[in-house]
């Protein structure tokens, strides 16, 4: 049976470009870009968010508060300079995101200013949420602005991206910002109604033993970055955090109300009983690894059952290139992943010490056993 979650707690609602955007149908004699955003769903998603929050003004800590991580701007620079789709070089890319960014905020200003709710702007790249300094200075101002009552609609910052400093995209970035903030729910909503089934009807629940990847079928619309993969490793890493994820249709009316309340929408994730730290979900969800530790089979016995550090006695390769501090793929003897840590000694003096007793390369207190392989990928 579901409990009813508390209207008490934090909802991130991620909202797809394909949620934000329709077809053009053809119109005789008339030539329209093939892709519209539809504002009245973004309208609707606004009012849904709104019935569920306190009167303005009543921000007293014992409230619902909810936090947007907006997709769209590419897609409203695409109609702004009427071109027929999505571009695919980078430069373009930028371009209709500088375009297209100030005018998702207008969009999001007046929808939410219908209940007299202010909105604030906050662009993210990975090297924002990769820096530990940056990372705690975004949630005091997230924090900043809930507590005033403003609702932050966070996007990431496409008029920069490059792969070193990209999140990757919006499903990746909602669920570090819910960790980041100790969100309960994390609500991904995109055009479909869930993840499906053989009998092509949404899975109701999804359970942290379960293999949802069994049921996928990869895709992507024609205006976002993601897919149901996307989506899976994002619910699976929130899941980690101990946080409840729901997959489900941005266009099905009354959406957000009905997963806060409990109600059956789309495919529900069971979060972890036993999560992450926000650290140690930072250090294997947010961090990149810059190299791989490669352990003999008695030290992957030894991670895996116990959690115990690595020392270099149980190395028996590395590869890539990797400092003092940063982040590494820990690989087991069989070649799977099966934790990601921060590593005590950079590439070339850790070559120097494989197979020989010594202190931990990487220690247990910054090592983190990753649940599946397929999870790595968030």
């Amino acid at each position: 049976m579901t409990t009813l979650p508390s209207r008490r707690g934090r909802l991130i609602v991620k909202i797809g470009s394909g949620c934000l955007t329709v077809s053009d149908a053809a119109k005789t004699g008339e030539r329209r870009p093939r892709v519209e955003v539809d504002r009245n769903t973004l309208f609707r998603l606004a009012a849904d968010c709104s019935a569920l929050l306190p009167p303005p003004g009543h921000q007293d800590g014992s409230h619902l508060e909810i936090v947007i991580v907006s997709s769209g701007a590419v897609a409203l620079g695409v109609e702004a300079l009427g071109l027929d789709a999505r571009p695919t070089e980078l430069a373009d890319v930028q371009a209709m995101a500088a375009v297209g960014q100030s005018l998702l905020m207008s969009l999001w200003r007046e929808a939410f200013g219908r209940y007299g709710r202010q909105v604030g702007q906050v662009l993210l790249t990975h090297s924002d949420l990769a820096d530990r300094t940056r990372y705690l200075n975004i949630r005091a101002t997230l924090e900043n602005l809930l507590a005033r009552g403003v609702i932050p609609i966070i996007n990431e910052n496409d008029t920069v991206m490059t792969d070193e400093i990209t999140v990757g995209d919006n499903d990746r970035l909602a669920t570090q910002v819910a960790k980041l903030l100790g969100a309960s729910q994390l609500l991904l909503l995109s055009t479909v109604p869930g993840l499906l089934g053989p009998d092509g009807q949404p899975i109701p629940t999804v359970g942290p033993d379960d293999r949802p990847e069994d049921f996928l079928m990869e895709g992507k619309s024609a205006m976002g970055r993601g897919g149901m993969g996307s989506k899976l490793a994002a619910a699976r890493a929130a899941n980690h955090g101990g946080i409840e994820v729901f997959i489900a249709s941005g266009r099905d009316r009354g959406v957000i109300s009905a997963a806060v309340h409990g109600r059956p929408v789309g495919t529900r994730f069971i979060a972890d009983k036993a999560p992450l730290s926000g650290r140690k979900h930072w250090i294997a969800y947010t961090l990149r690894p810059h190299g791989q530790v490669i352990l003999d089979a008695g030290a992957t016995d030894a991670v895996e059952r116990t959690g115990a550090s690595i020392l270099p006695v149980g190395i028996a390769r590395i590869t890539g290139t990797f400092g003092a501090g940063e982040v590494v793929s820990v690989i087991a003897d069989d070649g799977r992943e099966i934790a990601r840590g921060l590593v005590k000694l950079g590439s070339d003096d850790l070559r120097l010490l494989i197979g020989q007793p010594g202190p931990p390369a990487v220690h247990r207190d910054d090592l983190v056993l990753l649940r599946t392989a397929e999870e790595s990928a968030a």
